[in-house]
């Protein structure tokens, strides 16, 4: 099996990653717990979002014009499909499912199935995929893990004005994220 001891690297590197300790303390604010949306309405949430900008993941390496589709299954589930285009030009996309944790259905418990890294990634029972601010037009939201390393906005079209985008930062910067390693997204047009 040629693919074991690159297998055995990564989840060595990924193991000792764990381990580090970053340089700056953490904000107050991080320590706190994390604030959601009151209310989310899983019908309206469903369809195209954009990433406006995310902070950076290794899961999304070389990945631009990002898209988050989502739609209901008929158990209630929510069927998550994200796609990105490559540095290479090519299309990749991911197919989760995702499950409301709480019945605010603002913690959803997403697993992308078949992937190798699934078994490895427990998913708390509160859930990974916290929509911590969404608008009451449903056209921006903010989507952050609860340890507030990953981190992503979102918007029903690329274009952002450039007052909704530091909306976003403040809130998210407010609930402990740090927003200075924001990536904004190749296809996002933030202006007047």
């Amino acid at each position: 099996m040629k693919q074991f001891p690159a297998f055995s690297a990564a989840l060595a590197a990924l193991a000792l990653a764990s381990c580090t300790m970053p340089a700056d303390p953490p904000p107050k604010s991080m320590h706190a717990q994390l604030k959601t949306a009151t209310q989310v309405d899983v019908k309206r949430y469903s369809g195209r979002w954009y990433e406006v900008a995310r902070l950076p993941q290794w899961f999304q390496k070389d990945c631009a014009s990002a898209t988050a589709d989502y739609s209901l299954n008929k158990d209630g589930s929510i069927k998550v499909v994200n796609t990105c285009i490559q540095a290479d030009g090519s299309r990749r996309s991911v197919e989760g499912r995702a499950e409301p944790a709480d019945g605010t259905n603002s913690r959803l418990k997403v697993r992308f199935p078949g992937k190798w890294y699934a078994a490895a990634i427990p998913v708390p029972k509160e859930g990974n995929y916290w929509i911590i601010d969404l608008t009451p037009d449903y056209r921006h939201a903010i989507v952050g893990t609860p340890d507030r390393w990953t981190l992503w906005f979102l918007s029903r079209s690329p274009r952002i004005s450039k007052q909704d985008f530091a909306r976003m930062k403040k809130v998210a910067h407010e609930q402990g994220f740090d927003t200075s390693r924001l990536v904004v997204d190749a296809h996002t047009r933030i202006g007047g």
